[in-house]
């Protein structure tokens, strides 16, 4: 599909807390291609206080999302699969660029991320209460099933936009609200350019931040915020276990 859009400009800026901006950082990271060594970004990172706003500013705004009708939810996720189509080239150029990826794999990657997306569009409508019985006369007992609330979200450079996407793209389907803290080798691809896809696709601000900062600085904060009612984190076993 050509291109009909121009591309995202301004990667360096952070969606934070419903605000495009740097982070508060002192230094910044550098990405580059890992095959040809180029400089590609310069990324001011994100401190502890950024951190803190994107998951306050989640919690506050994810009532609202998850007050939205199950059709609504269902129709950001369709439009954002339609901007995976209109995007496929700059989307999988940055996953070569990034990661040192093949085409092949970029092309692949890309189509899992859109698979998975377009999969969560589904879901809102297939969420279902159940109403069982009770051991007490003339009484029913009732299930409802909800969104958890805010949902942390570390993914790491090797699949960077699809295992970020298997899980940011089902938690927003069903109503909750999403902090992402890509690898530091795939900022981008691992997180960036899905916030821009979601905020085109029209996603309300501040329902997905990304945070871009050093592990030894906020990856402890990330886990440990009492904010997040859940954390999906794929990685190392030893980071894992810590």
């Amino acid at each position: 599909m050509t291109l009909t859009r121009p591309a995202y400009q301004n990667l360096h800026l952070q969606p934070l807390a419903g605000e495009l901006r740097a982070g508060s950082a002192e230094r910044s990271l550098t990405v580059s291609d890992p095959f040809t060594q180029q400089s590609l970004l310069q990324i001011p990172m994100a401190t502890r206080a950024d951190l803190d706003a994107a998951y306050c500013c989640a919690r506050q705004v994810q009532s609202d999302w998850s007050g939205q009708s199950p059709a609504s939810r269902s129709k950001v996720m369709l439009e954002a699969v339609r901007i995976f189509d209109e995007r496929r080239e700059e989307i999988i150029d940055w996953i070569i660029r990034e990661s040192g990826s093949t085409r092949i794999k970029a092309q692949i990657e890309w189509g899992a991320a859109r698979a998975i997306t377009q999969e969560a569009a589904s879901l809102p409508s297939r969420v279902h209460g159940r109403i069982v019985n009770s051991n007490i006369p003339g009484k029913e007992s009732r299930v409802y099933r909800k969104p958890l609330g805010v949902i942390g979200v570390i993914s790491p450079w090797n699949f960077p936009l699809h295992l970020t996407a298997r899980s940011l793209a089902p938690a927003l389907a069903l109503g909750n609200t999403v902090v992402v803290k890509p690898a530091s080798d795939t900022p981008v691809s691992g997180g960036l350019l899905l916030a821009r896809i979601f905020e085109e696709a029209g996603l309300p601000a501040g329902a997905l931040s990304v945070v871009v900062g050093a592990g030894a600085d906020i990856g402890d904060a990330f886990v440990e915020h009492p904010v997040p009612a859940f954390i999906s984190f794929t990685g190392s076993t030893q980071v894992g276990r810590n």
